[in-house]
């Protein structure tokens, strides 16, 4: 990807229906439980490593690659020449999730199949809650954070005068809650068990007597057995999104955006078997725009425009998109190609996108035109590179990014 000129191959529009929804109750225990400071990441019972405590000095990197164990320094401060400043993580944790605020961030990090949510403050990273299992997904705002992860488990911490407070919300699902959340610290949403899920909540911030979380996508008996939903994403409770594929054989992609209080097939087909073996299959739809392709994880860039990745289909190659949801009910959908195995997304803008996988991060500007490239933003310094996966690229402004995974964690300050 690094220099791939990005030339958009097509583009798509539609005119679309709103889809109907179908909204149930799923019962759901609150119950509150004030923590006491957590302590760091624990692995066979032991005590770990803090990720406040500072990482291996320059010395002791040198003993390691002396042993041909070389990795880049790690040291709190150093920042490379694109600007990344590295952050004191604690070196054997993964970051699994981020959410950055003005000032500081939250994440969660897990190591020997447990997690905890972490926070940084301007000069290193602290825990403030730990859970024996895994979390994979955060949300934040100023002073709550909402967190979720295995066998239906989300949590809502709440810091108040006395530190914070965290309460369990789990859903009635099997499996993982894949994404939590929220368009405000009263407006809080999970994707799990094939549906989008939202849990009211009350001035006080926790859920009326008797409440619970309510399907807010999907049928509140159980999961489409065609649909598979991958990503949620959003800027305002009328402006979210979600995106996955319908089907199997083709798989046709999904992207359905939530506004006016509906949720709307934007891009979508039935997938439809030929009459005859000498026929291809196809994606067949009355109103919306259609991709024979699985949508993957995707980012809400601004009002009623998305970008997402796609992954290789029966007749398409991965692709980055970008879906417009346009206010007279239309829709239009730009492909730009990819090679890399991405594992996240965030952008400024549509035209100022950043795209993190294994050791890398990409800047790519004006993708979708012929003049568009990709180029490295490097996280490299001291001529070492970083030989580790990143799992999360994600930022406020274009001065205020974060990159974060295995062993480490990033954060730019400059443009």
């Amino acid at each position: 990807m690094n220099g791939l000129r990005t030339r958009p191959r097509r583009l798509r529009s539609a005119s679309l229906g709103a889809l109907s929804l179908a909204f149930a109750a799923a019962v759901a225990a609150a119950c509150a439980d004030a923590e006491s400071p957590a302590e760091p990441v624990l692995d066979d019972g032991g005590p770990d490593a803090s990720p406040d405590t500072a990482p291996p000095d320059a010395a002791s990197d040198a003993a390691d690659d002396a042993d041909g164990d070389a990795r880049a320094p790690n040291v709190a401060d150093a920042c490379s020449a694109a600007g990344w400043c590295a952050t004191d993580l604690d070196p054997d944790v993964t970051v699994d999730d981020l959410w950055p605020l003005e000032g500081s961030a939250v994440a969660v990090a897990s190591r020997g199949g447990r997690s905890s949510v972490l926070r940084y403050a301007g000069s290193s990273w602290t825990v403030i809650h730990q859970v024996p299992f895994l979390l994979v997904s955060i949300w934040a705002s100023a002073n709550d954070v909402w967190v979720s992860g295995q066998e239906g488990n989300v949590k809502h911490g709440h810091r108040g005068a006395d530190g914070w407070t965290w309460t369990d919300h789990p859903l009635a699902v099997p499996g993982v809650v894949s994404t939590v959340w929220g368009t405000g610290a009263h407006d809080v949403y999970a994707l799990a068990d094939g549906r989008v899920w939202r849990l009211p909540l009350g001035p006080d911030g926790a859920p009326p007597a008797g409440s619970g979380w309510l399907v807010d996508y999907g049928s509140a008996s159980g999961p489409d057995p065609d649909v598979t939903l991958v990503s949620l994403t959003g800027r305002t409770h009328d402006d979210l999104w979600v995106t996955g594929s319908r089907g199997s054989f083709p798989l046709c992609g999904l992207v359905l955006h939530k506004t006016g209080g509906a949720w709307v097939s934007v891009v979508d087909g039935t997938p439809t078997l030929p009459a005859t073996p000498f026929e291809p299959p196809t994606c067949e739809t009355s109103d919306a725009v259609v991709l024979m392709s699985a949508f993957g994880k995707g980012t809400a860039i601004a009002e009623g425009e998305l970008v997402a990745l796609t992954e290789a289909g029966f007749t398409e190659a991965a692709s980055f998109a970008r879906v417009r949801h346009r206010q007279d009910g239309g829709a239009e959908l730009a492909l730009a190609p990819r090679t890399a195995d991405v594992k996240s997304l965030w952008g400024v803008s549509a035209d100022d996108l950043y795209a993190a996988s294994f050791s890398v991060v990409e800047r790519g500007q004006d993708i979708w035109t012929d003049a568009g490239a990709w180029q490295i933003s490097t996280v490299a310094f001291e001529g070492i590179a970083i030989a580790k996966p990143f799992y999360v690229v994600r930022g406020t402004r274009s001065d205020n990014l974060w990159l974060a995974g295995e062993s480490h964690a990033f954060h730019k300050s400059t443009p």
